[in-house]
């Protein structure tokens, strides 16, 4: 009994719901539920985020969004299931359209209310997957609704383990034997919705199949599992055949195939084998256990548009709570910081943030009273991943390949298994290149 997400950007056409009804056929073979985890269509969590940005033409936006799933289901659905499925699409439009007239005189927006406006992408989704699924013979239904119990920090809400235990539950209770359900999303208690950051159905996906005791995921794609590096840059990138949780894990934190940075959590205390694979082709990338005595080097990830914030004072040096005071600034910016050092000496701290973010960051550091100077670069960071860095030889040979380029800072992952370096950013795609030519080496 699988779980089986599919990816937003394979829900295109009719010929991405064929090959997509073939792959849950193949998978639903036993007698057990198998539960399909779909995200919104390719493009509409974008669009629904404008909805609640530019207020103003949300009922436009919103109309279009329905349109677009209307034709998809009349091109991809036989005329039995039609009209279900479109009497249940049109009733989350309704209610849709009843939210975007809302904002749109009010002209006012809250991260609950922009939550519960993002779930309909996947609401809709999981309908029209239902749908397709039926009208190709196979015995699914649709449940639109969050299975996962949440807190309420919206946009980024934290799931509550043993009351979505519950939930989830009623699944296996469903007659057909494939259930389809929204990734993404999830209900508070008092049954508001919430969701659990981009790329959430990765996650959702993982999390049911720890809940429900399902020890086999399949996260759909276009393209065929985890590579070593984004082939749209670096040539001769390649699927990955294997990942040990460490190295999935920070290989999503770094944001690789845009992987929800939660979304082998769930594996940590289980024994679910996750699948990344391809709709198009076989290959595939398994993520199953952890490091053993392996050397090998996996592939490479960069994070561009960058900012190093250095914070220097002399005063500082010694004095309990100075680096506490400037992470408060930090976290009262609402900033992420990715990555972070400080030397010896504590003179100075140094903190890399996204670059849109840094004009929030800026000027709360500058206020703070023993600061000397507050000094900006345009950095990148590259990080190498693979279980062989645990190694002292293998690190070294990172490190020698990276040493003709001027190292901002260093820094190590999860149980050694990464390395992060900063450089300015005008170096970061040559260190990238030179480092990913090392992984390509390594496991030719």
């Amino acid at each position: 009994m699988p779980i089986v997400k599919i990816g937003g950007s394979i829900q295109k056409d009719e010929k991405d719901f064929d090959l997509i009804a073939e792959r849950v056929r193949l998978y639903s073979t036993s007698p057990e539920k198998t539960v399909v985890v779909t995200s919104a269509i390719k493009g509409v969590t974008n669009e629904l985020i404008r909805a609640t940005e530019n207020r103003d033409k949300a009922v436009d936006i919103v109309g279009e969004i329905y349109d677009r799933h209307v034709k998809l289901l009349s091109k991809t659905v036989d005329i039995k299931e039609f009209e279900s499925a479109f009497r249940d699409l049109s009733k989350l439009a309704d209610e849709l359209f009843r939210i975007a007239w809302s904002i749109r005189v009010l002209d006012e927006m809250s991260p609950r209310v922009r939550d519960y406006i993002l779930s309909f992408g996947e609401r809709m989704s999981s309908v029209l997957m239902g749908a397709v699924l039926k009208s190709r013979g196979l015995d699914a239904v649709s449940y639109p609704e969050p299975t996962l119990i949440t807190d309420d920090m919206f946009g980024e809400a934290k799931v509550i383990e043993n009351l979505s235990s519950e939930g989830s539950k009623k699944l296996l209770s469903m007659n057909s034997r494939i259930v389809v359900v929204p990734g993404f999303i999830g209900k508070t208690k008092d049954e508001r919705y919430t969701t659990v950051g981009r790329g959430g159905s990765d996650y959702t996906a993982t999390l049911l199949g720890k809940l429900l005791g399902i020890r086999q995921v399949r996260l759909i794609t276009e393209v065929p599992g985890i590579m070593t590096a984004d082939p749209r840059k670096f040539e001769g990138a390649k699927t990955i055949p294997r990942l040990s949780l460490e190295e999935a894990m920070e290989l999503a934190q770094m944001g690789a195939k845009r992987l929800h940075p939660r979304t082998f959590e769930p594996m940590l205390d289980s024994d679910i084998e996750v699948y990344i694979e391809g709709l198009y082709d076989t290959g595939h990338t398994l993520v199953k256990g952890t490091c053993n005595e392996e050397d090998d080097l996996k592939g490479i990830a960069t994070l561009e548009n960058l900012k190093m914030i250095s914070v220097e004072s002399s005063k500082i040096v010694g004095k309990v709570g100075s680096a506490a005071t400037v992470m408060e600034e930090v976290r009262n910016a609402g900033v992420n910081i990715v990555s972070l050092s400080q030397p010896a000496s504590e003179t100075t701290i140094h903190i890399v943030v996204d670059s849109d973010n840094s004009s929030k960051l800026i000027p709360r550091l500058q206020s703070i009273r023993d600061i000397d100077t507050v000094e900006v670069q345009d950095v990148s960071s590259v990080s190498v991943v693979g279980c062989g860095l645990r190694r002292k030889e293998t690190f070294m040979k990172v490190l020698k390949h990276a040493s003709s380029f001027e190292i901002m800072a260093i820094s190590r992952g999860l149980r050694n298994v990464s390395a992060t370096f900063v450089v300015r950013k005008d170096e970061g795609f040559n260190l990238a290149k030179e480092l990913h030519g090392v992984i390509v080496g390594w496991t030719s």
